[in-house]
């Protein structure tokens, strides 16, 4: 690492386990037959939201330590009393609405005014396709919306994943609770691959019979239901890999406690990612040492159709790197909590790290490098985004003045202890 890092990194952290494997476990031991244990589950928000939706539905939880301790309606879930809130989470949207299909009333779920922009009609012509029925209530809004007590009979459709693979995620879910089998087919393009591999796996897990498909085109599982299971949940990749990136602005050298390589495909993939940055990761133990190395000697090109949480942090550092970087393929994060990759572009540009945009099909798909100019901001704004917030504190690891970051508030979405981690690791002056 250059010897101009502005910050030193030194120290040990221990990051959040997997957000999305937890909203996995929670919701497939949620409709199991019988007792689940879920061993060190995350503890997030957007996690809380699933467990209470799910608790609202008769799941009944009971936290004992580090476990959470699961009761499954056994692929019968109660009518809610109330309205299924979900806030702002896209994933509990989207996967519990074919679950309330199973419900023996109609349900209701609403949330907030930006979740009802995002994404949702194909999930509800595929649930369609599949026998469910979900409509807005309100023909002129997407919130809230009812589903009605229709089952699911099962059948054969195709599914896109362009835009999110949590419509195939959503349905494959469900799928051993339809009463016949369900054939999945994913045409055109596929993004965001890892979080269909996580689902199929943890489904086997809980017993289901699925099978995925190697280039994961087609998905077929049959009416198994799920048995009670013991789940260990690992490390978190997204957060791991703010400090893989901070690894490319700083002095680093951080001890990341329990971590493994070798178990995880999305984490070996992550660390490869760190790897190509300039990044020094292995294996100590059970631990993961992460340290400043070379940085790569020609300009680093990613295609980020199947890592779509990595790319705030990627453009935050990417003007560290001496060659550069492009990016391309993030077009399907436009529809996240905020139009996640153009905020980060816009305020990466006030801390004079200019990012200059790619687009495809008119839509903004990713950037190169441009130029590194003084820094003219006081302070940047997440805009209520917690990836948002995490990457641009971390370009201003590499800014010489103070800078604000606004939007501490939201990092209980995913890893509330961000900046205190931060703060244990820094032996020079923070920036923010």
């Amino acid at each position: 690492m250059d010897a101009e890092a502005l910050t030193v990194l030194r120290g040990s952290v221990r990051v959040p386990t997997s957000k999305p494997h937890t909203q996995r476990a929670l919701l497939m031991a949620a409709l199991a037959d019988g007792e689940s244990t879920i061993r060190r589950p995350n503890v997030c928000s957007e996690s809380t939201l699933v467990q209470e939706a799910a608790t609202a539905l008769g799941s009944r939880f009971e936290a004992q330590g580090e476990q959470l301790v699961v009761r499954g309606v056994a692929g019968r879930p109660q009518r809610p009393a109330a309205l299924l809130q979900v806030a702002g989470s896209g994933f509990a949207l989207r996967h519990l609405l074919p679950i309330a299909a199973l419900a023996p009333a109609p349900c209701v779920l609403s949330g907030s005014r930006q979740l009802a922009a995002r994404p949702l009609q194909p999930l509800l012509d595929a649930l369609a396709g599949l026998g469910g029925r979900a409509e807005p209530a309100d023909r002129d809004l997407v919130l809230p919306i009812a589903t009605w007590s229709t089952g699911l009979t099962g059948g054969r459709l195709d599914v896109p994943a362009d835009e999110t693979s949590q419509f195939v995620s959503a349905l494959m879910l469900t799928a051993p609770y339809a009463a016949g089998p369900v054939r999945i087919g994913i045409p055109g393009v596929l993004v965001s691959k890892h979080y269909i591999r996580m689902t199929g796996e943890m489904m086997a897990r809980f017993g289901a019979h699925v099978m995925v498909a190697d280039d994961l085109r087609t998905i077929e599982v049959e009416p198994s239901g799920y048995r009670a299971t013991k789940i260990l949940v690992g490390p978190d990749v997204t957060s791991l890999f703010y400090f893989v990136a901070a690894a490319v602005v700083a002095d680093a050298d951080i001890l990341v406690e329990d971590v493994e390589l070798g178990e995880d495909l999305f984490l070996d993939s992550a660390v490869a990612l760190g790897r190509r940055l300039g990044v020094r990761i292995t294996q100590e133990g059970t631990n993961l040492r992460i340290r400043s190395g070379e940085r790569p000697a020609e300009q680093v090109e990613i295609d980020a159709s199947d890592l779509p949480t990595l790319v705030p942090a990627l453009a935050a550092v990417a003007s560290s790197l001496p060659h550069g970087m492009v990016l391309q393929g993030a077009r399907h994060i436009h529809h996240h909590k905020t139009s996640r990759l153009q905020v980060v572009l816009d305020e990466l540009a006030r801390l004079g790290r200019v990012l200059r945009p790619h687009y495809r099909d008119g839509q903004l798909d990713g950037f190169e490098t441009d130029c590194v100019e003084p820094a003219a901001a006081e302070q940047v704004d997440a805009q209520g985004d917690h990836r948002n917030f995490m990457a641009l504190f971390l370009a201003t690891l590499a800014v010489e003045r103070p800078v604000h970051v606004l939007g501490a508030n939201t990092l209980s979405t995913s890893f509330a202890d961000f900046l205190t981690c931060f703060q244990t690791l820094t032996t020079t002056p923070a920036r923010v």
